[in-house]
């Protein structure tokens, strides 16, 4: 049951149940799909609005720093579950909106912006969900664990005390320096 409730797991459930819609769709009214499809976008909009303008603002200046990590290690695999499913949702109604069947390939769907944007949306969710989320997430809890192991102040609204402290070797700062370069290297 563990498997189901990672996030990993989480997604590919989503992801496997938005995938019967292709065969579904044909049988609702286009009104109806043009719904879906706006709704996905717009939920999915309105999520990352709300984390990265209001929530996530809030609770960097509000919360401890590993306070903040561990609610955003809860919380961002639920965000990207919800991004991906929407993605997936509103790529899929696009297809039919669109008359693109599947063997059709995606050169028709990359012909217009907005086929290419949806899949370019679809698959950097689904990158996020499954590696990058996990990845930054385990890399934080090692930062906070060296902090903690060296007795560094845990503060409101500041970024990791490693970078400034005087028990921090220059190892410390490599390895944090490496692991986020490491990250971004993988991303572009």
């Amino acid at each position: 049951m563990d498997l189901l409730t990672s996030s990993g797991g989480m997604v590919v459930l989503s992801c496997a149940g938005a995938a019967v819609l292709p065969s579904l769709l044909p049988y609702v009214s286009t009104d109806i799909v043009k719904f879906l499809n706006v709704g996905a976008c717009s939920v999915s909009f309105g999520t990352q609005f709300w984390v990265g303008s209001i929530a996530g603002i809030t609770m960097f200046r509000v919360l401890k720093r590993r306070t903040f990590g561990k609610v955003q290690s809860k919380l961002f695999p639920k965000y990207a579950t919800l991004n991906t499913s929407c993605s997936l949702l509103a790529f899929v109604t696009y297809l039919q909106l669109n008359e693109i069947g599947p063997t059709e390939g995606f050169s028709r769907v990359c012909g217009k912006w907005e086929g290419l944007m949806l899949a370019y949306c679809l698959l950097t969710n689904v990158a996020n969900s499954l590696y990058f989320i996990p990845a930054t997430t385990r890399i934080m809890f090692e930062i906070h664990a060296r902090e903690h192991q060296l007795g560094l102040e845990d503060e409101v609204g500041q970024m990791s005390p490693l970078k400034t402290s005087d028990k921090a070797t220059d190892e410390d700062s490599s390895c944090i320096r490496s692991s986020i370069l490491a990250m971004v290297s993988a991303w572009s």
